[in-house]
């Protein structure tokens, strides 16, 4: 992103969003936030510095609701309260901007769309591409997932999954994550994170290790029903590993024609996606994780991204690049 403005003829600097106390010079022309930023800097910027978010998630109320929703959700279903860990701090960024930088799909865009300020999607890249497996058995991929996420396990719905895969023990499932970091979320669900034989912790797994290669080489399928993403990239990082993706749309990542859409946050809905995944045949399956790959790798790599940004940049400052 900064070489794009540099290209363009600009001194570039780059500051800490968590930085309260920084401000932009009296000369800038261009003033990028991800969040919390713009509101602070806007009286103090020049009346022809145009003020852009570079949103990395969907709008704050947005996440914060769907979160809580979950929540509540699990409070019914399993008696019992868990602890919010996805929280996004309130601001105002979309009010103060003049236009705006979503990296998921419409999801995410539609959730700024009330301010009626121009917005650009431009996808989020991958830090990890990976050759396509043509050699996988695709027969005993069928039954194979996984789960690859960070923290916010009710946010990232791993609690939806693991009911789902308690119920089919002929279903295997892989967590790529760090649920027992969340010892609310992991007292809650201690029996079928350790007891039951068809999941499987693998803990917290760098993309670049030989373990997610024999991962990759062994699963079909990743499943993420997410109730908020900005681009879903640990979803995008699994499609790059030829994964096919079952996936909410609130997870903002484009499922295509070869992708499986959970249709709510809900067991039911993840049930009903895990099944039909589980029956594709497996000559079906290996098409579908080829159009998967296909697609990330022509949409959601780092080059891609900075053609598409430097040619926004380009648009925004109407010029070409010097």
């Amino acid at each position: 992103m900064a070489e794009a403005w540099v290209n363009h003829g600009f001194r570039v600097e780059i500051v800490d969003c968590r930085d309260s106390h920084y401000f932009p010079p009296k000369d800038v022309r261009f003033a990028v936030d991800i969040c919390l930023n713009l509101e602070r800097w806007a009286p103090s910027l020049p009346k022809d510095c145009l003020k852009i978010l570079h949103a990395t998630g969907a709008h704050w109320l947005t996440q914060n609701i769907a979160e809580l929703a979950r929540l509540e959700a699990l409070k019914f279903r399993r008696g019992t309260l868990l602890a919010p860990r996805r929280q996004a701090p309130s601001s105002y960024g979309i009010e103060v901007a003049d236009c705006g930088i979503v990296l998921g799909n419409q999801f995410t865009e539609s959730t700024f769309r009330y301010a009626n300020k121009p917005i650009t999607r431009i996808p989020i890249s991958s830090a990890f591409t990976f050759d396509f497996h043509d050699t996988k058995n695709w027969e005993k991929c069928r039954n194979q997932f996984i789960w690859f996420g960070s923290y916010g396990m009710i946010h990232k719905g791993l609690d939806l999954v693991l009911e789902t895969f308690a119920k089919h023990p002929s279903l295997q499932l892989t967590i790529c994550g760090r649920p027992e970091k969340e010892a609310d979320f992991f007292s809650c669900y201690q029996k079928e994170l350790c007891e039951l034989p068809n999941i499987r912790m693998a803990g917290w797994i760098d993309p670049a290790s030989r373990e997610f290669d024999e991962i990759r080489k062994t699963h079909g399928f990743a499943v993420y029903p997410s109730c908020s993403e900005g681009g879903g990239g640990a979803l995008i990082h699994a499609m790059h590993a030829g994964l096919v993706p079952i996936a909410t749309a609130e997870s903002s990542v484009d499922l295509g024609k070869f992708g499986i859409e959970i249709k709510e946050g809900t067991c039911e809905a993840v049930e009903e996606s895990v099944l039909k995944a589980a029956s594709c045949p497996a000559d079906e399956l290996a098409d579908r994780a080829r159009r998967t790959w296909g697609h990330v790798r022509n949409v959601h790599t780092l080059p891609a991204f900075q053609s598409n940004y430097s040619s926004w940049v380009s648009r925004l400052v109407g010029q070409d690049p010097v």
